[in-house]
């Protein structure tokens, strides 16, 4: 005959044990249904609404890059008239030499580049001559 302590402590490991499997296997079964960020991400890069998205932004992506290129066209385009323009006093033949450096800076070339040298030739002699007077 077993003593009692040993009746009593199977079975308290025996009911112990059943409630911690079962605890278990509805944690395992509750997971297997979860869904994951990576699923969400997958199942929204397959959507039609994310193609419309995406296509979207791929055309404003490249109107963007149009208006750059533009901008920058038009930038070019008002540091030439500046650097060409007559020159009429000191203050703007600063400004021109300004004008010409940003312009060979952004990629201008050419009569731009010939005319910057120009005006800086001209400033520097009117500088050691002390010459400002623009007839």
């Amino acid at each position: 005959m077993t003593p009692i302590w040993v009746t009593i402590l199977v079975a308290i490991i025996t009911s112990t044990g059943g409630a911690i499997a079962g605890a278990g296997i509805k944690q395992l079964d509750r997971l297997s249904r979860l869904v994951t960020r990576d699923n969400l991400d997958d199942a929204l890069d397959d959507s039609r609404l994310m193609r419309d998205v995406r296509g979207k932004l791929d055309r404003d992506w490249d109107r963007f890059d149009q208006l750059d290129r533009e901008l920058r066209a038009a930038r070019l385009d008002l540091l030439r008239v500046e650097l060409f323009a007559h020159t009429n006093n000191r203050t703007q033949h600063e400004r021109q030499l300004e004008a010409g450096k940003e312009y060979l800076d952004m990629g201008g070339n050419g009569y731009g580049h010939a005319r910057y040298d120009a005006l800086r030739q001209d400033y520097l002699r009117r500088e050691a001559d002390c010459d400002w007077l623009y007839r």
